[in-house]
C-alpha cells in the first residue's frame, strides 16, 4: 500500500476508528497527505484536524506510518519496530495506569503523548496521537546541544519513567513478564545489519581521527578497540547482565523530546516534556537511556556534572518508589547507577558517535539520506562512503566527539 489513494484511505480509516473512541457521531475531517520528512528515520507524520460538528470542537492528531520501502523495512527492522510501539502503547501504557490508580499516585506520569488507536498490519502499520505541536510542544533544532535546565528536566523525567516499571516489577512481576516478553531487541537486531555496522565503524573511525596523537595518545591506545572490534563491542553494550533494569524509552535521542516553554517566543525557562517514539522499548539498565540522550545531546559543560545529574534522577526515582511503598534503595541502589555507568555507558558513546554525525547534517539532506535509502534495490551495498555526500559541519563533529571520548576516559569508563 503505496499509491496516494491506497495512504489516504489508510488515513480514513484509523481517524474514524480515533472518532469512535471520542465517541464523535457528526464530524469533519481535515486530512493533509503531503507527509511529513526528515524528522523521523522509522516513518512518516502526518497531520489530520477533525471537527466535531455537534460542539465545534476541534480534535488535532499526529499519524505516523511505516515506511514501504521492502529494503527500507529490512535494515531498519520495521516490522519489529512497530510491533514494539504499537504494544507499548496498547499494552504498557495501559498497564502503568491502571498500576498508578491502584497505588493512588498523586501526580501519574503524564509525559507521554495520548494515544487514539493503530494499525499493526504488516506493511501497512500506523498509529494515530494527539498533536501535542497544538498544546505548545516544540521540537528543538536537532544541531543543539542540551543546556543545564534541560538536562536537569530530561534526568528528572526518566528517573518517573523508569520508576514506573521498577516498582511494577517489584510489587507484580507476573504482569512485569507478560509486559516484556513480547518486546524485540531492536538494538541487539541492528547491530547485525550490514548497513547499521558500516556506518558504526565509519562514525568510530571519524571519532578517533578526531582525538589528537600529541595530547590524547592514551585516550586513543584505549579507543583503538571500538574501531577494531565495533560489533563485538556495541552488541556486549546492549546486553545488560544486572538486576536493576526496566522498561526503557530505548531511542532517546533529541528529536524523540518536545519541551514546552513558559514563554514560546524566547524558549526559556522550559515546563515539561514529551518523551516520543517508543519503537525501540526494551527491558534494560537505565543506563542506556541516560546514556543515549546525554552523549548525543550533551557537552563538556555538562559531563563534567555527571554525578550531579544522576543525583537528580535518583531523587525522582526514589521520589516516586516511596510514594507506592517501595525502597528506591533496594531497586536501584545510587551507588549501582554509577557503577553500572562504567560498565554500560559506552552504549551511549557508541550510539553518539552516530548522532552527532546526523544531527549535524540539514533537515533538506536528512530527506535526500531517507530519499536515497528508499531508492535502493536489493543487492545494492552500503558503503562507508555514502554519508560523505551530505555536508555537515565535520570541524564541529570532531569536537563534540572528542570531547565525549575524553569525558568517557575520565572518568573511568573507556
Amino acid at each position: 500500500m503505496s499509491g496516494a489513494n491506497d495512504v489516504e484511505e489508510l488515513l480514513r480509516s484509523v481517524v474514524t476508528d480515533t472518532t469512535k473512541k471520542l465517541n464523535l457521531s457528526k464530524f469533519t475531517i481535515d486530512l493533509n497527505l503531503n507527509a511529513l520528512k526528515g524528522d523521523g528515520f522509522l516513518g512518516e507524520f502526518y497531520k489530520v484536524s477533525v471537527k466535531d460538528d455537534e460542539s465545534n470542537s476541534t480534535y488535532y492528531l499526529a499519524i505516523k506510518k511505516a515506511p514501504v520501502v521492502k529494503k527500507w523495512r529490512e535494515e531498519n527492522s520495521i516490522d519489529m519496530v512497530y510491533q514494539n510501539e504499537i504494544f507499548f502503547y496498547s499494552e504498557i501504557v495501559p498497564a502503568f495506569r491502571q498500576f498508578e490508580q491502584e497505588q493512588h499516585v498523586s501526580k501519574p506520569f503524564d509525559s507521554i503523548a495520548r494515544y487514539f488507536t493503530s494499525s499493526s498490519q504488516i506493511g501497512s502499520e500506523i498509529i494515530v496521537f494527539e498533536d501535542i505541536t497544538k498544546k505548545g510542544y516544540i521540537l528543538r533544532e536537532k544541531d543543539l546541544l542540551l543546556d543545564d535546565e534541560h538536562a536537569k528536566l530530561i534526568f528528572k523525567t526518566y528517573g518517573h519513567y523508569h520508576a514506573l516499571s521498577f516498582c511494577l516489577k517489584n510489587k507484580k512481576p507476573e504482569e512485569f513478564a507478560r509486559l516484556t516478553t513480547p518486546l524485540h531487541p531492536i538494538w541487539k537486531n541492528f547491530g547485525e545489519k550490514e548497513g547499521f555496522l558500516i556506518f558504526l565503524k565509519a562514525c568510530l573511525k571519524d571519532t578517533q581521527d578526531a582525538l589528537k596523537p600529541d595530547e590524547d595518545g592514551v585516550v586513543l591506545e584505549k579507543f583503538r578497540k571500538y574501531v577494531d572490534n565495533s560489533k563485538e563491542i556495541f552488541l556486549e553494550s546492549c546486553d545488560y547482565k544486572g538486576q536493576y533494569s526496566g522498561i526503557l524509552h530505548g531511542d532517546c535521542w533529541s528529536n524523540n523530546m518536545m519541551f514546552k516553554y513558559q514563554n514560546p517566543e524566547i524558549l526559556t525557562e522550559v515546563e515539561s516534556m514529551k518523551l516520543l517514539d517508543f519503537q525501540l522499548v526494551v527491558a534494560s539498565t537505565p543506563v542506556h537511556d541516560l546514556s543515549y540522550f546525554f552523549y548525543t545531546s550533551g557537552c563538556k559543560k555538562l559531563f563534567d556534572k555527571l554525578e550531579e545529574y544522576l543525583d537528580i534522577y535518583h531523587e525522582s526515582f526514589s521520589k516516586f518508589a516511596s510514594e507506592v511503598g517501595c525502597d528506591p534503595n533496594e531497586l536501584l541502589p545510587r551507588q549501582m547507577l554509577s557503577e553500572d555507568w562504567k560498565k554500560y555507558s559506552h552504549f551511549g558513546m557508541m550510539l553518539s558517535t552516530m548522532l552527532t554525525k546526523v544531527k549535524l547534517i540539514s533537515k533538506e539532506d536528512s530527506i535526500k539520506m531517507i530519499e536515497a535509502a528508499d531508492s535502493q534495490k536489493e543487492g545494492d551495498k552500503v558503503n562507508e562512503n555514502d554519508f560523505d555526500e551530505f555536508n555537515f559541519d565535520r570541524a564541529l563533529f570532531k569536537q563534540r566527539v572528542r570531547d565525549i571520548v575524553i569525558h568517557m576516559h575520565e572518568i573511568d569508563a573507556l
